[in-house]
């Protein structure tokens, strides 16, 4: 009976981290609605940086510099990715987040950087997706 209840704990944790990530993608998209396209790419360049970095802190935070290293390495590649979004081309915005959500779940069994909390990958996994897709459509036009 414990093995049911540990699963329910689970399914509820994955639902209830998605569901905040959806809450913050709804934040997040009008205000790209209420303002001009370059400020919009500012923002969404602004949020792919901080995005890319928050694994740092999870690299920092654990007992491995190789970890650490890699964490920070992959946060520059964010970095330059939102630098080519406001100098190049907006769309390189929603590639990115689309990549982050892949290095979610690159991180999804805990093989793999840093140990980061159960929760976080699902939360982040839904944002970055919706954002990238909202982003998409709305660069397109």
């Amino acid at each position: 009976m414990s093995g049911d209840h540990i699963q329910d704990r689970q399914t509820y944790e994955i639902v209830g981290s998605s569901g905040l990530g959806a809450v913050l993608f709804l934040v997040f998209a009008p205000v790209h609605l209420m303002v001009a396209q370059d400020v919009s790419v500012a923002i969404a360049a602004v949020t792919l940086a901080l995005i890319g970095g928050a694994y740092v802190g999870f690299g920092a935070a654990s007992d491995s510099r190789t970890a650490f290293w890699l964490e920070l390495a992959v946060a520059v590649l964010y970095g330059l990715t939102a630098v080519l979004g406001l100098l190049w081309h907006p769309m390189a915005l929603p590639a990115g987040l689309a990549a982050h959500a892949l290095w979610d779940l690159a991180h999804h069994n805990g093989l793999f950087g840093a140990r980061v909390p159960r929760w976080y990958i699902p939360f982040c996994v839904v944002f970055d997706l919706l954002a990238a897709a909202f982003l998409f459509v709305l660069y397109l036009t």
